[in-house]
C-alpha cells in the first residue's frame, strides 16, 4: 500500500519502511513496487520511496509544475515529521534528487547515480526530447526545469555531502570520466563500480551488496546524520 500527501491538488505517493535516519529514494516508475535495495537499507534507515507528481504511482494531472520536486519531497517529510534527510536517485531520479536537495538546507546528503550531473541532457539530447511525440509531458517538463539550473554552481554550493557514481560498463562512462576532475574539484565524491552496466548499478536491479555497503559506509564516514 502507498501513503499519500496532497500538494496543490495532486497526490504524491510514497512507501515507507524501516527505522533510523531518513533516506529518500526517488522513483519514477511503479515497477518494481519496491526497490530491491529498500529492504536492505531499511535495516539501518527510515526509507521513503517517493514518486513525484506525474510519475509512478502519484497523480498525473494534465497541468502541473513537474519541476517542483523539492516542494513535493518536503511535503512528504513534513507530513512524516522528518527534518534532516539524505536523498538518493539513479538515472532520471538522480536528477530529481538533485532538484530536491538544492531546494532545502535540510538535505544532509545527495547521492546521484547513472547520469553526469552537469551538462545533461545535452543540447542535442534535449532537442531530441522536444521532438519526441510519444514522450509524456511530465518528463519533458522536468528535464526543462533541471536544465534551468547551473549545476556546477548548485553542486559546488550545496551544503549537503555529495556522491556521484556509475558502473564502468555504463554507456555514459566516457562523459562521466571527463567530468570527474570537475566533480571532485567542487567537493563531490566520485565512485565507479567495476563491470556494472546502467541496469545492474541501478536501484531497480537486484540489490548489489557492494554498492549498498560502499555508499552506506560513505554516509557514516561523512557523519551525515551526526
Amino acid at each position: 500500500m502507498y501513503s499519500h500527501v496532497t500538494l496543490n491538488g495532486a497526490r504524491i505517493a510514497y512507501r515507507i519502511s524501516g527505522d533510523g535516519p531518513a533516506l529518500v529514494l526517488m522513483k519514477n516508475n511503479r515497477r518494481p513496487l519496491d526497490y530491491p535495495a529498500a529492504a536492505v537499507l531499511s535495516h539501518n534507515f527510515r526509507v521513503l520511496q517517493l514518486h513525484p507528481i506525474g510519475f509512478g504511482a502519484s497523480d498525473r494531472p494534465d497541468n502541473y509544475d513537474f519541476g517542483s520536486i523539492g516542494e513535493q519531497v518536503l511535503a512528504v517529510l513534513d507530513h512524516e515529521g522528518i527534518d534532516r534527510f539524505a536523498i538518493w536517485g539513479f538515472s532520471q531520479p538522480a536528477a530529481m534528487a538533485a532538484v530536491a536537495a538544492r531546494h532545502t538546507g535540510r538535505a544532509a546528503a545527495l547521492i546521484m547515480g547513472g547520469i553526469p550531473p552537469i551538462g545533461f541532457p545535452t543540447d542535442t539530447e534535449m532537442r531530441r526530447l522536444e521532438r519526441e511525440p510519444r514522450l509524456p509531458r511530465p518528463p519533458l517538463e522536468f528535464w526543462r526545469a533541471y536544465r534551468s539550473y547551473d549545476w556546477h554552481h548548485e553542486l559546488r554550493t550545496l551544503p549537503a555531502a555529495r556522491l556521484v557514481y556509475l558502473g564502468t560498463a555504463d554507456r555514459v562512462i566516457k562523459p562521466f570520466r571527463r567530468l570527474r576532475p570537475v566533480l571532485e574539484g567542487i567537493g563531490c565524491t566520485y565512485l565507479e563500480f567495476d563491470a556494472l552496466d546502467h541496469h545492474a548499478a541501478g536501484l531497480g536491479a537486484p540489490a548489489d551488496p557492494y554498492i549498498l555497503t560502499t555508499i552506506t559506509d560513505w554516509l557514516d564516514q561523512e557523519q551525515v546524520f551526526s
